[in-house]
């Protein structure tokens, strides 16, 4: 399992409230006090380990900005529910109808892809976000951290870990479901990621006005450039189609490394155009404000006289900024060899 998906298929707080206390012999009452309730309490409800409960999020914070609240509180829910009563539960109660997971050969159905998955896989997998954004329209938005899987919840170190990385949709009810989950695998960190950060331009009086005159324009244009992508790909090198493209926040995610956050670190990253890529585009789409989306597929890194191809699937978001696309994200994560 390469993301939140399948691991096999994603930290609760204490608050201290100081008192001012008038008088010794109300201070040692209150003390008798809080110590017997805090006793039949812990005997009550037993305090969840570390590894069980999630980082706070910032969205009450002044300057947060509002529109991307409910998208990493969706994502947030998602793991609590994971938590709480299992994979199956969370990922059945936040894929959307037409939502979309991608391990092994290629993207299936999420619904009925875990509705068929009987018993429910055992296991603890938590995740947290620690980047996301959000279109203007406040209807699309995207999300990704890092997760942990354990093959038994008292588990003190994680059996599998990595990034994972989500697309979510407004739904009709208002509710936010996610249409796209995959990611990558990688070692443990020694210091995971737990702040939640976002892009500069979610700031109040940043937002721009429409580029395009509806959706239908706009999604016409993001699937062009997407194929443009791919005709540089195979032409020029992937290295050199990526950083045409690449905006300054751009994270790449590939199988078995860390993220690599930052159009400056992916360009030493890809040290030479060693690779053409073929991107074959599955599906795409955009926001309502045109201004952000993503498309999935397949990809195939040609061989070489020293490299066999390699195949597998691919995700990238979109952004659109002073009158272009440019890439913010891209996952790639080879299909596993036949067994």
């Amino acid at each position: 399992m390469s993301s939140k998906i399948f691991l096999g298929p994603r930290v609760t707080r204490s608050k201290i409230f100081p008192r001012r206390i008038a008088a010794a012999f109300a201070a040692a009452i209150l003390l008798a006090t809080t110590y017997s309730a805090g006793s039949v309490a812990s005997r009550q409800t037993p305090r969840r380990p570390p590894h069980q409960t999630l980082p706070p999020l910032p969205v009450g914070e002044k300057n947060f900005p509002r529109a991307l609240a409910p998208v990493v509180e969706a994502e947030h829910a998602f793991a609590q529910l994971s938590i709480e009563r299992g994979m199956k539960p969370a990922f059945l109660r936040y894929a959307a109808p037409d939502g979309v997971i991608i391990y092994g050969n290629g993207p299936v159905n999420a619904i009925e892809t875990w509705a068929r998955r009987d018993p429910a896989p055992a296991g603890l997998l938590t995740w947290w976000p620690v980047y996301a954004d959000v279109s203007n329209a406040g209807d699309m938005g995207w999300t990704t951290g890092p997760y942990e899987f354990r093959e038994k919840p008292e588990d003190a170190k994680p059996s599998d870990t990595g990034h994972f990385f989500t697309v979510w949709r407004r739904q009709p009810d208002g509710s936010w479901k996610f249409v796209l989950d995959l990611g990558i695998r990688h070692p443990a960190p020694a210091t995971p990621e737990t702040a939640l950060r976002y892009p500069a331009w979610l700031k109040k009086g940043t937002q721009t006005a429409p580029a395009f005159p509806d959706t239908v324009e706009a999604r016409k244009s993001l699937l062009e450039a997407e194929r443009e992508f791919s005709e540089d790909s195979l032409k020029k090198g992937a290295r050199s189609a990526l950083l045409a493209r690449a905006d300054e926040t751009l994270r790449m995610y590939r199988q078995g490394t860390y993220p690599v956050v930052g159009r400056d670190a992916v360009a030493r990253a890809l040290k030479v155009d060693s690779e053409y890529v073929g991107w074959n585009r599955l599906e795409g789409d955009v926001a309502g404000s045109g201004d952000l989306g993503y498309a999935y597929g397949a990809y195939e890194v040609k061989a070489t006289s020293t490299q066999p191809a390699e195949r597998g699937n691919y995700a990238r978001v979109w952004r659109h900024r002073n009158g272009a696309w440019r890439v913010v994200f891209q996952v790639a994560s080879p299909t596993p060899p036949p067994q």
